[in-house]
């Protein structure tokens, strides 16, 4: 209860720091559609986590993660050779990109620029470009499928999430050696769509690059702001997400992932009954016993 207390109490006492800072999270696409989005906040400056950290120290990094001073309203300048996109930042400093493309076809990585026109900030970015020749990828749950989180049990999720760091948090066996199986080159793609908070981004990143992963892109929620993701209704949300990246690119055929604890059975399901050519595989981890079953097709590996 003291933790908890603490935590609620760290939400009101952070600093203002100034420098405004473009967080790009998503940039992918095909040959002639990409995503780009991304949130706008004031700069700020975290320290390297480090396994001997205390659980205060975890927590306060945590809020500091959660709490944000985003900048809103802001004009945003996108770059794709010679051509110019140009958007805002909604009332919670996030922004996107849905472009279409019918000129000469973007390759993989092609290179763009943002630029906060009125701030004068640039960041640099490659888009991950997906082309035809690319026929298998994953789709994958984060919490309980790669990473512990305990989501079943409220205090379990809470104290994994604040007052542990990535390089505390437990690893779910076997399963990065199951997806280094299928990601056999830089171009096969690895999504996880996940229902955690897009402010949980870098966390999750960060867990990801300390276990080595592959190469992926995470799909996290808008859980506030303009147009934002259903917060409860995990099944509606990916279901939505995983539709999208079907229609993007449907020559995959997707292995899937996910657990036992949030509706991941059910969401796949769906999927693979209404795009039966696109789902190849559905292994799901029971997170009572640990086992990662496949549910389908309903054969043995």
């Amino acid at each position: 209860m003291k933790k908890t207390l603490l935590s609620i109490t760290l939400l009101t006492i952070l600093p203002l720091l100034a420098d405004a800072d473009i967080q790009l999270q998503l940039c992918y696409g095909n040959p002639h559609e990409l995503i780009v989005e991304g949130r706008v906040l004031e700069e700020r400056i975290f320290k390297e986590s480090s396994k001997e950290d205390s659980w205060l120290k975890n927590t306060w990094n945590k809020v500091k993660q959660l709490v944000n001073d985003e900048v809103k309203n802001e004009k945003l300048t996108l770059t794709i050779g010679d051509e110019i996109y140009q958007n805002k930042t909604d009332d919670e400093g996030y922004f996107e990109f849905n472009i279409e493309n019918h000129k000469e076809a973007w390759k993989n990585h092609q290179n763009i620029t943002l630029h906060l026109d009125e701030l004068n900030v640039t960041t640099y970015a490659s888009a991950f470009i997906i082309d035809e020749s690319v026929k298998v990828g994953i789709i994958s749950d984060f919490d309980d499928t790669v990473i512990v989180s305990g989501v079943t049990n409220k205090l379990d999720l809470v104290q994994n999430t604040f007052f542990k760091n990535y390089k505390q948090r437990e690893l779910v066996k076997g399963m990065k050696e199951r997806f280094e199986e299928i990601v056999t080159s830089p171009n096969t793609p690895l999504f996880f769509v996940t229902g955690s908070p897009k402010q949980l981004y870098n966390a999750i990143h960060n867990f990801l690059n300390y276990h080595e992963f592959p190469k992926r892109t995470l799909i996290t929620k808008k859980a506030h702001g303009n147009n934002a993701d259903p917060l409860f209704d995990q099944i509606t949300y990916k279901v939505e997400k995983i539709e999208q990246l079907i229609q993007l690119f449907p020559q995959i055929g997707w292995v899937c992932f996910g657990d036992s604890g949030e509706k991941d059975p059910e969401v796949y399901r769906r999927i693979q009954k209404k795009y039966p050519k696109q789902i190849k595989a559905i292994y799901i981890r029971n997170v009572k016993s640990g086992e990662i079953e496949k549910i389908f097709p309903p054969l043995l590996d």
